[in-house]
C-alpha cells in the first residue's frame, strides 16, 4: 500500500535515524541553541526560584526547547538535557550525579514530544513541526494535553522527586514545587505555538530543519 495523502504531506519528517546531510551552519546552530537552552535554564532557575535548587516557577528554556526537538531531534533533545544538567543543575548548586537525575526531568519529555510528533501526529494530519496548533483544532488539543499537560507533569514529578529523594527539597514541600513547576511551565509553553507558526517556516525556508533524529 502507499503513502496516503496525510502522510505524504508531512513525508519529509519522520522517525528515520538520518536524513540530508548536514551543513556546518547547522552544527553551528546545534551548538548556539545548547548554549541559549543553558542560559535560559539557569534564567529560570535562579530569577523565579521555588522550593530548592534548579526549580524555576518560569522556566523560560521549556517552549525553546521544545521547538528546538521539534527542528533538530536529537541535538534538541541533547540541548534540553543539558539545559537541566548544567543550567539549572550544575550551575545552580547540584553536585553532578544529583544535577544529571534530576535533568532526566527534561530529557524524557523532549524525547516523547519528539516521537509523539514525527511518530504518530504525522500520521494522522497533525504539523510534526508544530506549525498548525493555532489554526487546527486538533493540532491545538494534542499540544495542550501533551506538551503542556503529560510531558510536562512527568517532568515536574520527577524532577522534584530527585530532590526530595537526595535530601535538597524537604519531603513536605513536594507537592507544592511540582505543583508551581507544572504550572509554570504550562505557562511559558504558551510561547512555543508562536514560536513554531513564526519562526519554523523560516527555518524550514533556509534548509535547516532535520528531517529525521540526527540530520
Amino acid at each position: 500500500m502507499g503513502e496516503t495523502a496525510v502522510d505524504s504531506k508531512f513525508s519529509q519528517y519522520t522517525l528515520r535515524w538520518r536524513g540530508n546531510k548536514l551543513t556546518t551552519t547547522q552544527y553551528a546552530l546545534f551548538a548556539i541553541q545548547m548554549a541559549v537552552i543553558i542560559l535560559l535554564s539557569w534564567l529560570g532557575a535562579i530569577a523565579t526560584p521555588v522550593v530548592g535548587p534548579g526549580i524555576g516557577f518560569l522556566y523560560w528554556a521549556y517552549p525553546f526547547f521544545v521547538v528546538f526537538t521539534l527542528w533538530w531531534g536529537i541535538w534538541g533533545i541533547f540541548g534540553a538535557w543539558l539545559g537541566a544538567f548544567v543550567g539549572s543543575g550544575l550551575l545552580t548548586g547540584l553536585p553532578v550525579i544529583p544535577a544529571m537525575a534530576f535533568s532526566i526531568g527534561d530529557l524524557v519529555p523532549a524525547l516523547l514530544i519528539f516521537l509523539l510528533y514525527r511518530g504518530y501526529l504525522r500520521k494522522h494530519g497533525v504539523d510534526p513541526l508544530g506549525r498548525d496548533i493555532l489554526k487546527s483544532k486538533k493540532s491545538a488539543a494534542w499540544f495542550v494535553v501533551w506538551v503542556m499537560g503529560i510531558t510536562n507533569i512527568i517532568g515536574g514529578l520527577w524532577g522534584v522527586y530527585v530532590l526530595v529523594l537526595l535530601g535538597f527539597v524537604p519531603a513536605n514541600a513536594y507537592l507544592l514545587g511540582a505543583g508551581l513547576w507544572i504550572t509554570g511551565d504550562a505557562v511559558v509553553l504558551l510561547i512555543a505555538p508562536f514560536l513554531s507558526k513564526y519562526v519554523t517556516p523560516v527555518v524550514e525556508r533556509f534548509g535547516l530543519v532535520n528531517s529525521g533524529w540526527v540530520s
